[in-house]
């Protein structure tokens, strides 16, 4: 039996917990991120909106032009421009200290359900409902390539470090492994017990 991790021998209390703030939203979440800086969290909720809140002062701003519930949210490289992916199959661009998006593309039948960007900031990958992975630009938007392979639906994708590939995890706990230069499926991975 394997010993339980220890926090540098620090005890907590849970009951001595509390809410330190709390935004109300009137509205179930979906998803929810911080933004690379840690300024703001950034939530889309059922209620079609994204939220913009900034803890520091409490303010709380409704952004407009999400026609959907927002599943998929990520941030560029240099923290100006979030992504999201919705129910309606759009991919939208935000300027972070903005109020509404200023691209969108209809991106997949059905819900997006990842969004990822390169680690240098030129590729955007989502995948979604119809089963397949799309690479875009980050730069105009227009598709790169199509990825093809799994049998149902992908609900996450995330660019190696390196920018050289990208892994994708479907429904049945397949996890396949591209190559971002050809498209190609480089290996597939069973996540079993």
């Amino acid at each position: 039996m394997a010993d339980k991790p220890q926090a540098n021998n620090i005890k907590f209390d849970a009951a001595k917990t509390h809410v330190d703030k709390e935004i109300k939203i009137g509205s179930p979440l979906i998803s929810c991120r911080y933004d690379p800086s840690g300024r703001y969290i950034f939530a889309g909720a059922q209620d079609y909106q994204i939220w913009r809140w900034e803890p520091a002062t409490n303010k709380k701003v409704q952004l407009k032009g999400a026609a959907a519930w927002v599943r998929a949210i990520t941030f560029s490289p240099d923290g100006k421009t979030m992504l999201t992916g919705g129910y309606d199959g759009r991919l939208l661009w935000w300027p972070v200290e903005g109020d509404k998006p200023t691209r969108f593309i209809d991106a997949h039948h059905g819900w997006v359900k990842a969004v990822a960007i390169s680690p240098d900031g030129t590729l955007i990958a989502t995948s979604g409902n119809d089963r397949l992975i799309k690479v875009w630009s980050m730069a105009d938007g227009k598709l790169v390539r199509t990825l093809k392979g799994h049998e149902t639906r992908v609900y996450n994708i995330a660019f190696h470090p390196d920018g050289k590939q990208l892994a994708s995890a479907d429904l049945k706990c397949n996890v396949f492994q591209w190559e971002m230069a050809t498209g190609k499926l480089a290996r597939k991975l069973k996540a079993e017990k």
